[in-house]
């Protein structure tokens, strides 16, 4: 099975499907991610480095990386990260797509999926073959998605889980640390502690040890 995670900036998909990335890689499928954006002015790390080396944690196949500037995606041209995300689908042909969930606070998380959501119409619109996409999928980011304060979205409400091990936590974690500044000293939602536990709370739903969570917007059997 091919995963395809559509995130906005490098350490989102890592952050919101990381440990799903870990197992499903180990388990033999293949995991593509398209990160829309690769450097941010708030920023001073590496993180096109940051980027290579926290996919090879998660065992990704293929990195899709655009120049869209962080905090710039309300400004940019929507057709063109449509057709850049449009891109990545054709090339990986991907049976399961995951990305961010429209009520997520931060406004390039809510236009990743916007634009997300028209490409992934893209096999149903006959232009050329392609497989269809049989799961769609929106994660939730620790201090994103939990901050969905705006009324024109529903929140998250989480339907489907991903069981993973102990083991796919750790690598989850490990991947986050490779960039500088993005785990924080507890309280904060990504905190080492918090993202332990927000996986240990999504077990419990599901009854596992740990799991990610995910809201299912459409899906085909598998």
């Amino acid at each position: 099975m091919k995963y395809l995670i559509v995130a906005s900036h490098p350490d989102d998909e890592a952050l919101g499907a990381g440990a799903t990335m870990k197992k499903a890689s180990l388990s033999g499928h293949e995991v593509y991610v398209c990160l829309l954006s690769h450097w941010s002015p708030t920023r001073d790390d590496n993180l096109e480095s940051g980027i290579n080396e926290s996919h090879s944690i998660l065992g990704v196949k293929k990195s899709y990386i655009g120049d869209f500037g962080c905090m710039r995606f309300k400004d940019a041209d929507h057709h063109e990260m449509v057709r850049f995300i449009e891109t990545a689908i054709k090339d990986c042909q991907p049976d399961l797509l995951i990305t961010h969930h429209p009520a997520d606070i931060h406004i390039d998380h809510q236009v990743t999926n916007e634009c997300c959501m028209e490409a992934a119409k893209l096999p149903q619109r006959q232009i050329e073959r392609m497989n269809p996409i049989k799961r769609i999928l929106l994660m939730e980011v620790p201090s994103s998605t939990d901050w969905s304060l705006s009324c024109s979205h529903d929140r998250f409400v989480p339907n489907i889980f991903s069981a993973v091990s102990p083991e796919n936590i750790e690598s989850k974690i490990a991947a986050i640390k490779v960039y500088k500044d993005v785990l924080r000293e507890e309280p904060h939602p990504r905190s080492e502690k918090h993202l332990k536990a927000i996986a240990a709370a999504r077990g419990s739903q599901c009854g596992s040890e740990y799991a990610e969570a995910f809201q299912i917007v459409f899906g085909l059997e598998m």
